[in-house]
C-alpha cells in the first residue's frame, strides 16, 4: 500500500509526541508524504459553566490548542514534505475518523493513551479509532 497521507492525532501527551516522531521517520523515507497534525479541542460543556465566563473559557481552550500545533512547526519545518496543522472541536475518536475519512488520510499514527492518563493498552480514543477506522491504524506506545 502506498501512503500518501498520514493523520497523526495529537495532544502533547508523550504518546502523541512519539507518534509525531514516528510520523516523521515514515515520512523521511519519502518526500511526497502529507503529514497532517490533528488536535481535537477538548471544550468545556456549556451547561457547567457560567455563561459569562464560558466564552473567556473557550478562547483559552482555543488559543492552547493553536499554540499546542504551532510548536509541533518546529518538528516538521525539516521535512521537505508537505504539511498541515488543522484544530477541531468535538468528540475526540468521531472527530479523528471523520478527518481520516474526509481528506483521504492512508494511515491514522496515534498513541496508545492520551492525557487522559488512563492506564489500559488502549486509551478510549484509541481503541474507539482502531475499531472503526476505515484506514489503517498505527498506535505507539
Amino acid at each position: 500500500m502506498l501512503c500518501r497521507k498520514i493523520l497523526v492525532a495529537y495532544d502533547e501527551s508523550e504518546m502523541s509526541k512519539k507518534s509525531l516522531e514516528k510520523a516523521v521517520e515514515i515520512a523521511k523515507t519519502e518526500p511526497s508524504i502529507e503529514i497532517i497534525v490533528l488536535h481535537v479541542m477538548k471544550t468545556p460543556a456549556p451547561e457547567f459553566v457560567a455563561l459569562d465566563a464560558y466564552q473567556g473559557l473557550y478562547d483559552q481552550v482555543r488559543q492552547y490548542g493553536k499554540d499546542l500545533l504551532r510548536s509541533t512547526e518546529s518538528i516538521l519545518m525539516s521535512l521537505p514534505n508537505k504539511t498541515q496543522y488543522c484544530q477541531e472541536e468535538g468528540p475526540p475518536a468521531h472527530v479523528i475518523l471523520n478527518y481520516a475519512k474526509d481528506h483521504n488520510c492512508d494511515l491514522i499514527i496515534m498513541g496508545s493513551r492520551g492525557l487522559s492518563g488512563i492506564k489500559e493498552f488502549l486509551g478510549s480514543v484509541s481503541h474507539t479509532v482502531v475499531q472503526n477506522s476505515l484506514v489503517p491504524v498505527l498506535i505507539v506506545k
